[in-house]
C-alpha cells in the first residue's frame, strides 16, 4: 500500500494557500456587503434603505459602534446605493466656505471619485452617478460620475465646530439632495429594505467556511475587475468563486479543512496588521508610506485606491472602513509612545508641536484616542478629539503647541488635554487636506512621550 500521506498534505497546502489569499482579497468585499445589510435594515438603528441619504446630525460618541474609528470632526451623511435600479442624482448646495467631502467607495472599499471642497468647491452642484454599462445622459449641468460596481457607499462628512455648531452643519446637510435621475425608478421603499437575518460586520473572522459562501454570493452582485480575472481563475480550482458555496459543495473533508483553517488563519493575519504593514513598508520604497522618522506613528499614502496590494486594502477595511485616500486626508496612528512601548492610561504623554512644525493642513487637524476595539473612549469630560478647532486650546508664547494625554486631568487645567482609558489606547491624528510637505512624507510628527 503506497503512502498517501505526501501527496494529501502537499495537497491540503495548496488548498490552503490559495484560500488563505482568497480570505484576503475577499474581506473587503463581504464586510462591505455584511455593512451595507446593517445599514439598510429596518430592525437597525439609524437605518435607511438603498438609495435614500441618511444624516447623523450629532456628534460621536462611545455608544456609535456601527464603523471602527469614527471621527468627531464631521457629521456623517450616508447612503447605500444600488446602480442597478438606475442612476442617482446628488444635488449639492453652495456651502459658503464650510468643508464637506461625498466620498465615493466601490463594493471593494476602493475610493473612485469625490465631491467636495477639496476636488469639486464650494458652490452649488449636480452630479450623476451612474453603475458599470450605464448608458444614461447626465441632465444640463450635471457631471457623470461612473462606478465601477453597481454597490456604492456614498459617505458624505461635513466640518461640525463642535456642539454649538451642529445646528448651522445640519441646515448644510439638509440641503444635501439625493434623487433616482428617472422618477420611474424610484423603487417602493419595501424593496429597498435588507431582509433576513444580518451578521455583524465585526465576527466575520468566525464565519468559518460559510465566509466563502458569503463570498460567493457578494461576487455574484459586484464582480471583480478585469484584472483580477486570474486571481479568480485560482480560487475556482479549491471551490471558490461566484455563486459557489463551499460549505454544501466542498469536494471532500481535505478541502473543508483546508479552507476553514485558511478562514482562522486570514482572520488572524488581519488582526496583526501593526506588524504586517510595518514589515510591508521594509521592503518598500518611494512615497507610498511614512513612518514618523522613528516617532512611532505611522502612515499610509496609498490608502483607498489600492490597485493590487489586496493586504492593504483589507488591513485597512478591517481597521478603519471608508478611510479617505491621501489627497483629502492622512490618517497617523500609533500605539506605542516615543521608548516604543505601548501606550496605557497608567500612564501621562505628551505631544509637543513646535511653532514651525504644526500640522500642515489647508483645512484642518485632529487628535483622537481610541480604545482597543478602535471606538471612542467613555470620559467625563466629553471630549473625544483636539485638535486646531478646540474652544480655549493654549500655544506657547512662541506659537508651540502642547497636548497632554491621560487618564486622569492634567493639575495646570484642561484645555489641552484628551482623556484616554486606564488600559491600552491607540492614537490618531487626522490631517484634512494635507499639504505637500505631508504628501510627501517629509513631515515628521512629534513623538509620544511618557511624562
Amino acid at each position: 500500500m503506497s503512502n498517501d500521506t505526501p501527496r494529501i498534505t502537499q495537497r491540503a497546502t495548496d488548498t490552503f494557500t490559495t484560500a488563505v489569499e482568497a480570505y484576503v482579497w475577499g474581506y473587503p468585499l463581504v464586510l462591505m456587503d455584511r455593512t451595507r445589510r446593517l445599514l439598510t435594515h429596518r430592525d437597525h438603528r439609524g437605518s435607511a434603505p438603498v438609495n435614500t441619504l441618511r444624516h447623523r446630525s450629532r456628534l460621536a460618541t462611545p455608544r456609535d459602534r456601527e464603523i471602527v474609528k469614527p471621527n468627531n470632526d464631521t457629521l456623517y451623511s450616508i447612503a447605500w446605493l444600488d446602480l442597478a435600479r438606475g442612476p442617482q442624482l446628488l444635488e449639492v448646495p453652495d456651502v459658503e466656505g464650510r468643508y464637506y467631502s461625498f466620498q465615493f467607495l466601490d463594493a471593494y472599499t476602493n475610493t473612485w471619485a469625490y465631491v467636495g471642497s477639496r476636488t469639486t468647491g464650494a458652490r452649488a452642484g449636480r452630479h450623476l452617478v451612474v453603475g458599470p454599462g450605464s448608458d444614461a445622459e447626465a441632465p444640463d449641468g450635471a457631471a457623470v460620475l461612473r462606478s465601477p460596481t453597481n454597490t456604492v457607499w456614498l459617505l458624505g462628512r461635513t466640518l461640525v465646530d463642535g456642539e454649538a455648531d451642529v445646528a448651522a452643519a445640519t441646515d448644510v446637510m439638509e440641503r444635501y439632495r439625493l434623487t433616482p435621475l428617472r422618477p420611474g425608478d424610484r423603487a417602493d421603499e419595501r424593496a429597498g429594505w435588507s431582509t433576513g437575518a444580518v451578521a455583524s460586520p465585526h465576527t466575520i473572522g468566525a464565519a468559518g467556511l460559510a465566509f466563502f459562501d458569503e463570498l460567493g454570493r457578494a461576487l455574484q452582485a459586484d464582480p471583480p475587475p478585469a484584472a483580477d480575472a486570474a486571481l479568480l481563475e485560482r480560487f475556482a480550482a479549491v471551490g471558490i468563486g461566484p455563486g459557489r458555496s463551499p460549505s454544501q459543495d466542498a469536494p471532500d473533508g481535505v478541502t473543508r479543512i483546508a479552507l476553514e483553517q485558511a478562514v482562522t488563519f486570514g482572520a488572524a493575519l488581519l488582526e496583526a496588521r501593526d506588524s504586517v504593514r510595518g514589515r510591508e513598508r521594509s521592503d518598500r520604497t518611494g512615497s507610498g508610506t511614512g513612518t514618523g522618522t522613528g516617532t512611532g506613528w505611522s502612515y499610509d499614502l496609498d490608502i483607498g485606491a489600492y490597485g493590487r496590494n489586496h493586504l492593504l486594502r483589507a488591513i485597512i477595511a478591517r481597521h478603519g472602513l471608508g478611510a479617505l485616500t491621501a489627497e483629502e486626508a492622512v490618517y497617523a496612528t500609533t500605539r506605542r509612545d516615543a521608548a516604543a512601548r505601548p501606550l496605557t492610561g497608567e500612564h501621562a504623554y505628551r505631544l509637543h508641536f513646535p511653532a514651525d512644525r504644526l500640522p500642515p493642513v489647508s483645512a484642518f487637524w485632529s487628535l483622537t484616542a481610541y480604545d482597543e476595539e478602535n471606538f471612542l473612549v467613555d470620559n467625563k469630560l466629553d471630549r473625544y478629539a483636539i485638535g486646531d478647532r478646540t474652544p480655549g486650546l493654549r500655544y506657547g508664547p512662541d506659537g508651540s503647541l502642547d497636548l497632554y494625554v491621560q487618564h486622569e486631568a492634567p493639575e495646570d487645567g484642561v484645555s489641552n488635554w484628551l482623556p484616554v482609558p486606564p488600559g491600552p489606547f491607540e492614537l490618531t491624528l487626522r490631517f484634512y487636506e494635507p499639504r505637500t510637505q505631508m504628501l510627501r512624507g517629509e513631515y515628521v510628527l512629534p513623538p509620544v512621550q511618557r511624562r
